[in-house]
């Protein structure tokens, strides 16, 4: 039987995370940089239970023989995700017991057992159970008369079997209280000795079942379907269809059980059977369950082990010192690359905005932001200045709706105009418009971004930001919120392309004209970046490109169901992947155009979801150095030969060619950044220098 035409999206998503806990995994990393890499695994896999394997599960529960594209039945795909993520969890519990652990205490932080404990670091930890922790502990009894208590989605639990004479044995379930920290510092407050929560209250959990012996206490988590969507067109408030929807992900069917290595099978298969779950949803770790909290703990400052060297956003040289950001986008356009550069001058920009006597509205897109949020901060000043302030917040951002909820209530209490788009849309796109009373008449500002406005995951992620004045893409952003707030039929657009209104016909135009200026003297070329490649049309068209001779190279950070290097379908497709220190997040797209580059950035990955289900935008670049810049990123990113991995036709990720010098893209464009800092600011316009060449 030959190869399908397409790999499979869940599949190709666990090589991704198989990437991450590579990091964890890599001794040349600093170890607090493995430890957090080993968190950030254990946070994607949690969410991908809770919405993929969810899904996948109700289809074979349904009995719905949904194929994936790869020719995949549901129950097929639930064995092959069960066993590659039962492979991915062993090797994530062995690098934290023998690496992870043994590597900080050689670093001078140690986790202990209690056994390991001096005196008066006992006496510490009875002292905090007594006064701290045994107040806010309720147990409770399993009871066959009784229904099963319900388990909290992701909490951590220990299940306690209990021993009395003359009596059957008897269960109890005890969840770990939120309220307390995940880690315990003993020894005083400069000491970097810990004891993790669950190894206190099992050793005091004789105090809560008076009268019973304790035969074991062996920690548990449950992860729950949280696949929970609104019918915003059916709701009559969507406010309100969100909150019941937090709810339902609260207690959503359970997909998964991990239970702590060394609880017997009678325990676990009285926990299995009471959550309706089968053998094979079971993952019994050695570790400590719920490694997420590893994330927070790696970003301690007191912990003396190795940690990567900080790379700090730097200015941007395009801005002189004391300039104001609107009256430099009078005179040119602005580029910015974060986490390399700082995200300070959108910020600044929105603030200045906001107490500017001569703005008259601010139109701003909301998807993801942070707690504390500046950019709200900014809006809410905007609104009590009198100025017209309309946000297009999306409600329904995964795990971040009740967060938007409340910023939506905060903004209208300041008196702005809070929309929620398109009714059966999520509106994904990132945009800001400023409208300005100047001396000439009307002045339009816009920020165009590849990602969220949130002031902590810019540190992490890896996006552009345009800033611009440019006449025709104003206007276009000016018809694209009356799109997407009222009534408004879309004018031909001048600049750019959205979202489910085209933006795939462009892109399918974009192949298109690639394979008809191609040619054996002169073949064509596309080179994108993105999250994700799962779109069957889009791939087709690319399979057609390169039977056509156009040379494609892609960087795809996650799914990608196309499979490269297959000969007579995509022998001259190249795919790779970067997982470093930022996320990649950025989405870049360029098309030689027959020698006449055309290049696009915007918010949308190569999937249905993207282009047909979503509010999106993508703008072409159209200052020539600003062009060149993202040509030159693109260089770096497919020159890596130390983060990168090339994806092979059988879906496995391989390390590339090591015989060469090392590259490292994420080090190189760091490294272009500090260098643009220290040049002198440029009062015409941004000057653009390659960065360092791959040897």
């Amino acid at each position: 039987m030959s190869e399908p035409k397409y790999l499979n999206r869940a599949l190709t998503w666990l090589g991704f995370n198989g990437r991450v806990l590579e990091e964890a995994q890599d001794a040349s990393n600093p170890i607090l940089e493995r430890a957090r890499f080993l968190g950030i695994f254990a946070s994607n896999l949690d969410e991908f239970f809770m919405i993929r394997v969810a899904g996948v599960r109700e289809l074979v529960r349904a009995g719905l023989d949904h194929r994936e594209p790869d020719g995949l039945a549901p129950a097929e795909l639930l064995e092959k995700i069960a066993g590659r993520a039962r492979e991915l969890s062993a090797a994530a519990a062995a690098v934290y017991v023998k690496e992870i652990v043994p590597a900080l205490r050689d670093a001078g932080v140690r986790f202990l057992a209690l056994a390991d404990l001096e005196p008066r670091e006992r006496a510490f930890l009875d002292n905090l159970f007594a006064k701290e922790i045994f107040p806010v502990l309720t147990p409770a009894a399993i009871d066959a008369l009784l229904p099963f208590p319900h388990v909290t989605n992701l909490a951590l639990y220990l299940a306690v079997r209990l021993e009395r004479e003359g009596a059957e044995p008897r269960l109890a379930i005890l969840q770990l209280p939120r309220t307390a920290p995940r880690w315990i510092q003993v020894g005083g407050k400069d000491a970097v000795r810990f004891v993790l929560l669950e190894e206190v209250i099992r050793e005091h959990i004789g105090d809560l079942f008076e009268g019973h012996t304790v035969a074991e206490a062996v920690a548990f988590r449950v992860t729950r379907d949280a696949d929970f969507a609104t019918d915003d067109q059916e709701a009559e408030d969507l406010v309100d269809a969100v909150r019941l929807v937090l709810k339902s992900r609260l207690r959503g069917d359970p997909v998964r059980l991990e239970v702590e290595e060394g609880g017997s099978d009678a325990i676990v298969a009285q926990l299995a059977g009471a959550l309706g779950l089968a053998c094979h949803d079971v993952f019994k770790l050695p570790a400590p369950l719920d490694l997420r909290f590893l994330m927070e703990f790696s970003r301690l400052p007191s912990l003396p082990a190795p940690r990567a060297e900080p790379w700090a956003p730097q200015p941007h040289p395009g801005l002189r010192p004391n300039e104001g950001i609107l009256s430099a986008l009078a005179e040119r356009d602005i580029l910015l690359f974060h986490p390399y550069e700082s995200f300070e001058p959108v910020i600044r920009m929105l603030r200045l905005a906001a107490e500017d006597p001569s703005v008259l509205a601010i139109k701003q897109t909301l998807y993801r932001t942070s707690s504390g949020s500046e950019v709200v901060r900014a809006l809410e000043r905007a609104a009590e200045n009198g100025k017209q302030v309309t946000v297009l917040l999306e409600l329904q951002a995964r795990f971040d709706e009740e967060r938007n909820v409340n910023w939506a209530r905060r903004l209208e209490d300041a008196g702005a105009q809070v929309l929620y788009g398109l009714a059966g849309l999520k509106t994904h796109a990132k945009a800001l418009l400023i409208v300005r009373r100047g001396p000439g008449g009307i002045e339009r500002y816009a920020h165009l971004g590849t990602g969220n406005y949130n002031e902590r995951t810019v540190l992490e992620y890896s996006d552009l930001s345009l800033l611009t004045a440019d006449e025709d893409l104003c206007a276009d952003l000016t018809a694209f919120f009356n799109v997407v707030t009222g009534y408004s039929e879309p004018l031909p657009w001048r600049r750019l392309a959205m979202a489910p209104l085209g933006l795939r016909q462009r892109f399918l135009g974009l192949i298109r004209r690639e394979i008809d200026k191609s040619s054996a003297e002169e073949p064509g070329q596309i080179r994108a970046k993105m999250n994700a490649l799962v779109d069957t049309a889009l791939i087709d068209a690319l399979y057609e490109a390169s039977g056509a001779g156009v040379r494609i190279d892609l960087n795809v950070r996650g799914s990608c169901l196309l499979r490269p290097g297959v000969k007579g379908m995509s022998e001259n497709i190249r795919v790779v992947t970067i997982v470093d220190r930022f996320l990649e997040h950025s989405r870049i797209f360029e098309f030689r155009n027959g020698g006449d580059i055309e290049v696009f950035m915007g918010s949308a990955d190569w999937m249905p979801r993207n282009l047909d289900r979503r509010v999106e935008l993508v703008a072409p670049i159209v200052d020539p150095e600003h062009r060149e810049r993202l040509s030159l990123i693109l260089d770096t990113f497919f020159a890596d030969n130390v983060k990168a991995r090339e994806l092979k036709s059988d879906g496995t990720l391989v390390k590339r060619d090591g015989r060469k010098k090392p590259f490292r893209a994420q080090e190189a464009l760091w490294h272009e950044a500090q260098e643009r800092a220290t040049r002198p600011p440029h009062p015409e316009r941004e000057a653009v220098r390659p960065i360092r060449k791959a040897p």
